[in-house]
C-alpha cells in the first residue's frame, strides 16, 4: 500500500456530520460554500491510551458492524485506492455502498450536487461539475464504472436495497428538485442488471427529496420506500408501495400518512417489540408505529429538541439498542447553524425507549456523557471501533488542532451504567469543518468495516479511512 500518513489520537469523542465546513446556509437550506484548504491526510488509534500526531485531512448498516482483530485506527486511503482522481468535480451530498456487480468487492455510490456555479467544481482536473458517479471497488481500489448512468442533478440520499427480491441490490436515489438548470433530475430507482445500474423508474419528478429508507410497511413481502422532503421544499413525506418489477406507487394520503411531515434523515426499526417496523423522522422528529398497513403517529413521549435559530434541523436516525434492555433506542444528528454561528455547542442527541405497545423515551444526552460540539454534526455510524463487543459512534464532525488536521470525531461506547449508555468523549476539540454524509464498507477487503465520509467542498474532496489494526 502506497505511503500514508498518519495522525494518532487518543479515541473517545462524539458524534455525527455533514458535509464541507460550517458555513451558512443558502435559502434552500443547502450548505453555502465556505473557503478551506485542502487536508493531507489523517488516522484515528482506537483502544490506544497515548496520543502522537504527526500529518492532517444514507444509511448505517441495518445490523451494527464489529471491528474483527482488535483494536483498530482509521488512516486516511483517499489516494492510495484511487479516490481521490474518481471525485473531480463532485459537490458531494449523499453516500450508498453495495456490492453492486457480485465479485465480492464493496462499491460506491456517490450523489452531487450539479447545479452551483462551474467555477466552483474547477479542482483536481475537474472542467465543471460532474454527474452521480459509481465507483467499482477491486483489490488494487476504486474506479469509476463508465456505463453508469449518472445525473447531472442535486442527489440528497441514497440507498441500496434488493426491491425485487432477486438477490442483488438495486439503488434508491433521493433527489432535491428544483427548476434550474442541472438541477431538475428526478428521485428514481435504478435496477441492478447482472452488476450494472439501469435507471428504470421515476419516484417523484417535483419533491425537495432528502434521505430514503426500505421497509415492507404494507406486509406484502416487497420492499416499500419512504421518501423524506424537507422543509425547504413545500412538500411532505411520501410513501411509496413496490407494486413488484421495481414500479412504485405514491400512497401517502391513501394510507392516511400525514402530510406536514419534513426532515433531513429517517430510520426504521421495531420500537414496540411487535415485529413489524416502526418509522422515525429526523427533522419534524416525528415517530410512527407500523400497522401492517402503512403507519399511525405515536401518541406519547415526543422525540422533543430545542431549535436556537430557524437554520437548525435534527438530521440523520439510528435506532438501536444503546442500554441493552432489548428495547431499540433513537439516536438523532444535528445539522444546527448555530453551533457556529452563534456559538452554541450541539450534541447527537440519545432518546432511551422505555418500552411498552405505545412506547415512550427518555432524553439522555447528557446524562449518558454524549459530548456538545461546536460544529455540524449530521450523520452517525455504528461500528465496534475498540473490540469490546460495543457499538462506538463514527460521527462525520471534525477535530481540529493547532495545524489544522482534521479527523472524524469518535464516541465511545463504555457500558451501561444506571440503565443508560455510558458514552465517554476526551475533550477533542472540534473546529468548524464537518463532512455531509458517510457510511461504512469493506474497502480492502480485510474483514474489517473501513468509513467513507462525503465532502461538500470541490476542493477539500471526501475522504476514505481504512479501519487497520492499531499499532
Amino acid at each position: 500500500m502506497p505511503r500514508m500518513r498518519v495522525l494518532l489520537m487518543l479515541v473517545a469523542s462524539v458524534l455525527v456530520g455533514c458535509s464541507g465546513t460550517a458555513s451558512d446556509t443558502d435559502a434552500t437550506g443547502d450548505p453555502a460554500p465556505a473557503a478551506t484548504n485542502r487536508d493531507a491526510g489523517t488516522a484515528v488509534a482506537v483502544g490506544d491510551d497515548e496520543a502522537a500526531s504527526t500529518s492532517p485531512t444514507t444509511t448505517p448498516p441495518a445490523t451494527p458492524v464489529p471491528a474483527p482483530g482488535g483494536p483498530g485506527q482509521l488512516v486516511d486511503a483517499t489516494t492510495s485506492l484511487g479516490v481521490e482522481t474518481a471525485l473531480a468535480g463532485i459537490r458531494g451530498h449523499a453516500v450508498a455502498t453495495a456490492d453492486v456487480n457480485g465479485d465480492g468487492w464493496s462499491d460506491l455510490f456517490l450523489g452531487t450536487f450539479a447545479d452551483r456555479p462551474i467555477e466552483s467544481y474547477r479542482f483536481f482536473g475537474a472542467d465543471g461539475p460532474a454527474p452521480d458517479r459509481l465507483l467499482l471497488g477491486s483489490p488494487d481500489g476504486f474506479v469509476i464504472d463508465e456505463s453508469f448512468e449518472g445525473r447531472l442533478g442535486r442527489t440528497a440520499g441514497a440507498l441500496f436495497d434488493d426491491l425485487d427480491d432477486d438477490g442483488d441490490p438495486d439503488l434508491i436515489v433521493s433527489r432535491n428538485v428544483r427548476d434550474v438548470e442541472r438541477g431538475s433530475a428526478p428521485s428514481e430507482v435504478y435496477r441492478n442488471d447482472d452488476g450494472s445500474l439501469v435507471a428504470l423508474a421515476v419516484l417523484d419528478e417535483r419533491s425537495g427529496g432528502r434521505a430514503v429508507v426500505a421497509t415492507d410497511f404494507d406486509a406484502d413481502g416487497l420492499r416499500d420506500l419512504v421518501l423524506v422532503k424537507d422543509r425547504w421544499s413545500g412538500s411532505s413525506t411520501a410513501l411509496f408501495r413496490n407494486e413488484g418489477d421495481l414500479q412504485f406507487r405514491d400512497v401517502t394520503d391513501e394510507l392516511g400518512f400525514p402530510g406536514d411531515v419534513v426532515g433531513l434523515g429517517a430510520g426504521v426499526g421495531d420500537l414496540n417489540g411487535d415485529g413489524i417496523d416502526d418509522l422515525v423522522v429526523g427533522g419534524s422528529n416525528r415517530w410512527f408505529l407500523g400497522t401492517g398497513n402503512g403507519f399511525r403517529e405515536g401518541e406519547a413521549s415526543p422525540l422533543a429538541w430545542e431549535l436556537h435559530n430557524n437554520e437548525d434541523d435534527p438530521a440523520h436516525v439510528i435506532i438501536t439498542d444503546t442500554n441493552e434492555d432489548g428495547h431499540l433506542d433513537v439516536l438523532i444528528g444535528q445539522h444546527f447553524n448555530s453551533t457556529v454561528d452563534s456559538d452554541i455547542p450541539e450534541a447527537v442527541k440519545v432518546f432511551l425507549n422505555r418500552g411498552g405497545d405505545e412506547p415512550t423515551f427518555d432524553d439522555v444526552t447528557e446524562a449518558s456523557g454524549m459530548p456538545y460540539l461546536s460544529t455540524k454534526s449530521p450523520q452517525i455510524l455504528l461500528l465496534d471501533l475498540d473490540a469490546d463487543g460495543r457499538q462506538d459512534l463514527v460521527t462525520t464532525a471534525s477535530t481540529s488542532t493547532a495545524d489544522d488536521e482534521r479527523s472524524p470525531v469518535l464516541v465511545m461506547h463504555r457500558g451501561v451504567v444506571d440503565g443508560r449508555p455510558d458514552f465517554e468523549s476526551p475533550g477533542v476539540e472540534t473546529g468548524p469543518h464537518y463532512w455531509i454524509d458517510a457510511v461504512t464498507l469493506d474497502a480492502n477487503g480485510d474483514q474489517r468495516p473501513d468509513v467513507f465520509f462525503v465532502e461538500w467542498e470541490p476542493s477539500l474532496g471526501s475522504r476514505l479511512f481504512l479501519n487497520l489494526p492499531a499499532d
